[in-house]
């Protein structure tokens, strides 16, 4: 057998990547199927320039890993994946991966899109293995060519995501993926996990229109992102604007919901009036069109991009508002399906009209600056752990009479908590002290430390011996009614640890409605004036809302551990057995004033009296 192939791919794995980008690419050789798409023939950015950045993103040369996409329909960002993925098989080939929702419409991508593009373009065509006859451009679900290969899969099979490999990811469409695959977990993150292996390298490129925000894979994706929107100059004043719902002006019959006359946008800057016919000169890049982030710094690239983007030929600004119009004729009938299909497909956003939601805008504005650490109403304190695989997220907890709380301080722990040394680190902090405004002390009375996730072993062995210092593990029960504390502990583990069941659903009923109360007293949160209660801070506290249907609360950002964090400081106060009853006592339970103290003698018996272990 010669060894030449095998060298000749070697060499291929290790040449360097071409300078020319996936956009310059698709200008030059890609070509647009008869009968698969709109526009049939030679590809041209130019024609959707906003596609432009989101290609040299998903270039080799740049080094963005991952590029997320909440989009309108008919924009492109499909065409985009396809134009990876023949890229990557004419000029760097390589391994790939491309995954929708169902097999149906992997099928149907394969032989409406995918195919006929390759039998458009010969060259490339050739390059791939042929299938049972020398006409098939390989099978349906592989491609296989010198150097790489492309796999065809969706989300529901978890044979797609085993013992493969792949510097390309693609998943397409992806709030119609499964949640969990079965049994296995996420269809989306075992999806980015078939590209760990290629580290730097890897490209993964996820697309989707919004569904609905309690089940939205996309939302919590562009969430964690840099989210980016496109920005175009008005013709009139040349200030950079962006288009957005509230931003169009339309007239209409209030009794047929007829549209009057053309829709319009209204420049900020300037106050005009802008005709749709002006959009192709805007959105041109040589006349200053961009992408903007609006979460700069952030590692992964995000791209919102609602239908009012569309090309002149394609989707009309009047179209578009026509359509919004019969929704909210159906809306004052009490029909919402065609509103939820109008947000979700032209203003690319989640339907949240099942969603209890908080008001959180005034939130960053109560940051108060605390006479001491512990301000004078605090009567005890707790501590709230979340979690993660590679850090401990604390919050302590200051409460007071009648529901009223500070916000003490939050910290980060770096480390996996499988290890010894990072446990330790938390024991170390735990045991810490704050400052009162009399100089004494406080430490914190209790806490509960979540045990879910992958690190349930190592927090069991951290709280078993240090359950009579109260420090207790947690787990939130799957029962969506279930009673915020179950004060009787399972041991039902390996471990034998004493484990509390928490309704985190109760839990964060009370702290959802308890940051509506604006005026300090009884249910107030306080927050200290410190760097890092801060927006992001605030985001986390507000990551999730209620699903009227099933009474759950629902993630919708990715981030969501300062209010896991709030909840189980809360709930180590009533596992201890403090209620507002005892609080009413008006004392300081865990100060530090030495043993011979008679003012803290008393406040041990008092503990003790209640049936609280001191």
């Amino acid at each position: 057998m010669s060894i030449r192939p095998l060298f000749s791919s070697f060499s291929l794995g290790l040449a360097p990547d071409p300078y020319i980008t996936i956009d310059e690419w698709a200008d030059k050789y890609r070509q647009l199927p008869k009968g698969a798409s709109a526009e049939a023939g030679q590809y041209s950015t130019s024609r959707m320039p906003y596609l432009r950045e989101v290609m040299r993103e998903l270039s080799p040369q740049s080094p963005t890993q991952q590029v997320k996409v909440k989009k309108g329909t008919q924009l492109g960002f499909t065409e985009v994946a396809n134009n990876l993925l023949l890229y990557f098989i004419d000029v760097v080939p390589t391994s790939q991966l491309l995954l929708l929702p169902s097999e149906t419409l992997a099928k149907n991508h394969h032989n409406k899109k995918l195919e006929p593009s390759l039998r458009a373009m010969p060259s490339l065509a050739a390059k791939i293995q042929t299938g049972k006859t020398k006409a098939d451009i390989g099978t349906n679900y592989e491609k296989n060519y010198q150097g790489g290969s492309l796999s065809i899969g969706w989300s529901g099979s978890s044979a797609n995501f085993r013992s493969l490999s792949c510097r390309i990811v693609v998943m397409d469409d992806v709030d119609g993926f499964a949640k969990d695959v079965g049994g296995e977990g996420d269809s989306m993150e075992l999806g980015k996990k078939r590209a760990d292996s290629f580290g730097i390298l890897k490209k993964i490129y996820t697309n989707s229109t919004p569904t609905d925000m309690a089940t939205s894979h996309i939302e919590p994706e562009f969430e964690d992102s840099d989210q980016r929107h496109y920005y175009v100059p008005c013709p009139h004043c040349k200030e950079l604007i962006t288009f957005h719902k509230d931003g169009f002006k339309f007239d209409y019959d209030k009794v047929s919901y007829q549209l009057i006359g053309d829709v319009q946008f209204e420049c900020e800057h300037c106050g005009s009036l802008i005709d749709e016919h002006y959009k192709t000169w805007m959105m041109a890049e040589e006349n200053g069109a961009k992408w903007i982030p609006h979460n700069p710094g952030h590692i992964h690239r995000g791209y919102y991009a609602p239908a009012y983007l569309s090309p002149i030929g394609f989707v009309a600004w009047n179209e578009i508002f026509r359509e919004f119009l019969v929704a909210k004729k159906e809306m004052s009938r009490g029909q919402v399906n065609k509103m939820k299909t109008w947000v979700n497909t032209r203003d690319a956003k989640a339907w949240e009209g099942d969603m209890d939601t908080v008001n959180v805008d005034h939130l960053p504005e109560r940051c108060e600056h605390y006479e001491a650490e512990v301000p004078n109403g605090v009567l005890i304190l707790t501590a709230g752990i979340d979690t993660q695989n590679n850090r401990f997220e604390i919050e302590v907890v200051g409460h007071g009479k009648a529901g009223e709380t500070w916000s003490i301080e939050y910290t980060i722990i770096h480390g996996d908590p499988n290890d010894v040394e990072t446990r330790n680190r938390l024991a170390e902090y735990l045991g810490k002290t704050f400052t009162c405004k009399d100089g004494s002390k406080m430490k914190i009375y209790a806490s509960c430390i979540d045990t879910g996730g992958h690190r349930a072993k190592a927090i069991y062995a951290f709280c078993k011996p240090r359950f009579r210092q109260r420090i207790y593990a947690i787990k939130g029960s799957s029962t969506p009614n279930a009673p915020f504390v179950n004060k009787r502990a399972s041991t039902n583990n390996d471990n034998k640890v004493n484990v509390f069941m928490l309704g985190v659903n109760a839990g964060k009923d009370e702290i959802y409605a308890n940051l509506e109360v604006k005026e300090p007293g009884p249910n107030f949160m306080h927050f200290p004036k410190k760097e890092i209660y801060n927006e992001e801070y605030f985001r986390q506290l507000t990551a999730e809302k209620r699903d009227r249907r099933t009474g759950t609360w629902v993630k919708f950002r990715h981030r969501n551990e300062a209010v896991d964090c709030r909840n189980y400081a809360n709930a180590a106060l009533l596992i201890a057995g403090i209620d507002e009853k005892f609080l009413n006592l008006q004392k300081r339970i865990g100060v530090v004033l030495g043993d011979n103290n008679p003012s803290a003698q008393n406040t041990k018996r008092r503990i003790i009296s209640r049936g609280v272990r001191a």
